[in-house]
């Protein structure tokens, strides 16, 4: 039905239309539309998502009618094509209908210029060609293509995912990764394009059922098997023993006929195509298994390695250096001192207050002045405890991601990283590191470069899937020394005696005037104390040295969001002068203390900064964000904007890799599943000076008690002893 564009219902304004959202709009007819009594149709109302609304081309639309029972007679588009007239005048009209930002008449006319009565052709085919243009550069040529591409050939792929949720931009970028043939593959084969890793196992199922795709074909029961994996490594999870993998997939798929029999036929088949891996009686994704087999491989060929060059005396090296720090190591300090020094790859592990640091700058320094020619890389998985690392050591220090230049997001395959340029690597904080990160590190180390593994095995583990440092330890086959005794209290703090007894399940601790408990058992009530207690720690030590930790972000009062609002208030609030940014849901103001949470060229991944400008006009915005030392970040797009977030409270998860002078936790019986001894063993150890808690001490009781009862499926260990002998 050829018809224009008139006037938007919904939303109010076209400034306010999103590709891919949903609108309202009324049309124009091009030909003759009769009703059903007869009567010629002047104009109609359209619904339907990513309408065209330019008034200056013709299109074609199509779908149904409908009679809705509040506002009458409808046409729901499904999808529309423009009506181009043949000929120059034809195709500048439609260039530079405003359907393509950044074409004007003028653009329109060169682009005509240059390419003749092949310019459609040439656009739909290869629109990055526009920067043969004259007069257009590489990177507006860019601009235009992209636009080009999200108005012809993306506009398809807009409008079949919009109404599952999918944004614009992340259409397009499908489109652009699935090629030519994105429709007809979301449309027929969704479930291959799940497996491919571009749509979740949810928007497939969408599709599918979409159109009419059987729920016993055998591509949704593969999909489903593979799902059921990717579920349980959400948990942390590298694979399920096979009898439990087969019924959590049957339960998934919930499909009559599908029984146990049938999935497990299927499972079979992929096993033997190898698109999924056994191992003993576990199965895996090939990426998991890969990861955890040749980590171990790499580990058993570490511990093969030939003698090490001689260190000379450690015990004169310590000695020295005791005077030259002036401090006395204990007989465990020195005897992880010399693991460290004369083992290929070892494992230092212990708690607050137990000596980590002072191993570390005893480590390096020692290396360094034995060995003053060879090159030493510390590192870390995040940017805070990089920074930390680099500070109390005096060594130059990056992320894990940055000496390895490993990506950030999801990584699909293992593909090989160039060595380090490297003969000691130092890793510090490595209960942080996932299993398929640990491959990569473990991949970039030159031969003979020695190795050395620094963390607390009590804390969280990996927001990735694994257990790497509970494996390596567990495995008994690695050198390494857990440091137990705690030899130095912050200005006599209690912090690092108390998180002791937490980690051996002790729930009597000790109290003063630095380790503190408020009893509360209401949400609002404790928000209330939370807030009032941060205003007093910031006043005292900064902003920048206080931690407000939660185990949710949402939920409660006491809930990140709730918090950050409530703290954003009391520290920052709104001032004449002081520019603010609402986008949806979110909003920004100038001075706001925020997080970045992912890596990102210039900044990691729990980098804490400020913001310092905020400008938007004519529907773009910039933030710039001070990060410190010299960096200053901009944030011109939702991509990068929705890697932000307000970090006057974060969860304890978040706070991985860092220190404060002073934290303050929330600790209530609601937060029930997530009251475990390494949650809170977490965020108490991330508090230097002074530690408040806020909450119900049966809750801290319940959480010091509650070992996580579910450990992580992983056979790192076991693959590591079948490979060294038993």
């Amino acid at each position: 039905m050829k018809c224009r564009f008139n006037r938007l219902i919904y939303p109010r304004s076209i400034d306010e239309t999103q590709n891919g959202s949903y609108m309202i709009a009324v049309f124009i007819p091009r030909e003759t539309i009769m009703d059903s009594m007869g009567n010629r149709i002047s104009s109609f109302t359209v619904v339907g998502y990513n309408l065209p609304t330019s008034d200056r081309i013709t299109v074609n639309l199509s779908g149904h009618w409908k009679r809705d029972p509040k506002y009458g007679l409808q046409f729901e588009m499904d999808s529309y094509d423009e009506v181009i007239e043949p000929g120059k005048s034809g195709i500048v009209a439609y260039l530079s209908s405003g359907l393509i930002r950044g074409i004007g008449p003028g653009l329109a006319e060169r682009i005509y210029n240059t390419f003749g009565a092949d310019t459609m052709a040439v656009l739909d085919n290869a629109p990055e060609r526009i920067s043969e243009v004259p007069g257009i550069s590489a990177k507006k040529g860019q601009q235009i293509s992209k636009e080009y591409r999200k108005a012809r050939g993306g506009r398809k792929i807009i409008m079949l995912l919009a109404p599952l949720g999918i944004s614009a931009r992340q259409a397009l970028q499908l489109q652009m990764k699935l090629g030519k043939d994105a429709e007809n593959l979301l449309k027929h084969h969704p479930y291959t394009v799940f497996e491919s890793g571009y749509i979740t196992f949810q928007t497939a199922e969408a599709l599918a059922q979409s159109f009419g795709i059987p729920k016993d074909s055998p591509e949704r029961i593969d999909a489903g098997l593979l799902f059921t994996l990717q579920t349980e490594e959400g948990k942390g999870h590298l694979c399920m023993h096979n009898e439990v993998f087969i019924n959590n997939a049957v339960r998934i798929l919930d499909t009559p006929g599908l029984d146990r029999n049938a999935v497990a036929r299927r499972a079979y088949e992929m096993l033997k195509s190898g698109r999924l891996v056994l191992y003993h009686d576990y199965t895996y994704r090939p990426i998991m298994a890969q990861a955890e087999a040749e980590t171990a491989a790499c580990i058993t060929q570490m511990l093969s390695q030939d003698k090490l060059p001689y260190m000379g005396d450690l015990d004169d090296e310590i000695d020295q250096l005791q005077v030259e720090m002036g401090i006395v190591f204990a007989a465990e300090q020195r005897h992880a001192i010399k693991v460290a020094l004369t083992s290929p790859i070892c494992i230092i592990s212990g708690g607050p207050g137990t000596g980590k640091t002072s191993i570390q700058r005893a480590i390096l320094s020692i290396y360094s002045k034995v060995f003053p020619n060879k090159k030493i890389v510390c590192c870390a998985p995040t940017g805070r405890a990089a920074r930390r690392m680099e500070q109390s050591t005096g060594f130059p220090a990056s992320t894990v991601h940055k000496a390895i230049n490993l990506n950030v997001g999801e990584i699909r395959e293992l593909k090989l990283p160039d060595f380090l340029e490297a003969d000691l690597v130092l890793s510090d904080e490595i209960s942080m590191l996932d299993m398929v990160v640990t491959w990569h590190l473990f991949h970039a180390l030159p031969p003979g470069c020695r190795l050395i593994l620094v963390g607390d095995a009590d804390q969280l583990p990996s927001v990735g899937p694994g257990a790497v440092l509970s494996e390596l330890l567990r495995c008994g086959k690695i050198p390494m020394v857990i440091l137990d005794k705690v030899f130095r209290q912050s200005e006599g703090s209690l912090i690092a005696e108390n998180a002791k007894r937490i980690r051996h399940g002790e729930p009597r601790l000790l109290f003063d005037h630095d380790f503190l408990f408020y009893d509360s058992s209401d949400a609002q009530q404790s928000a209330a104390w939370l807030e009032q207690l941060y205003v007093q720690e910031v006043a005292q030590y900064g902003v920048d040295n206080v931690a407000m930790l939660t185990p949710y972000r949402k939920k409660t009062d006491t809930g990140v969001q709730a918090l950050n609002a409530r703290l954003r208030e009391r520290v920052n609030p709104a001032a004449p002068g002081k520019a603010e940014l609402a986008i949806g849901k979110r909003f920004f103001r100038q001075g706001d203390k925020v997080m970045q949470t992912q890596n990102r060229d210039e900044v990691s991944n729990g980098d804490i900064g400020y913001i310092t400008k905020i400008e938007r006009c004519e529907g773009s915005f910039l933030i710039e964000v001070d990060f410190g030392d010299g960096r200053i970040v901009p944030y011109e797009d939702m991509e990068t904007l929705n890697r932000l977030e307000l970090a006057y409270a974060t969860t304890i998860h978040k706070s991985q890799g860092a220190e404060y002078e002073s934290v303050l936790i929330n600790i209530q019986q609601f937060h029930s599943r997530m009251l475990k001894r390494p949650l809170f063993y977490t965020g108490i150890t991330r508090a230097k000076r002074r530690l408040l808690v806020i909450g119900e001490w049966d809750a801290i009781v319940r959480a010091i008690h509650t070992l996580d009862t579910e450990q992580r499926k992983t056979m790192l260990a076991a693959r590591i002893v079948e490979l060294n002998g038993m």
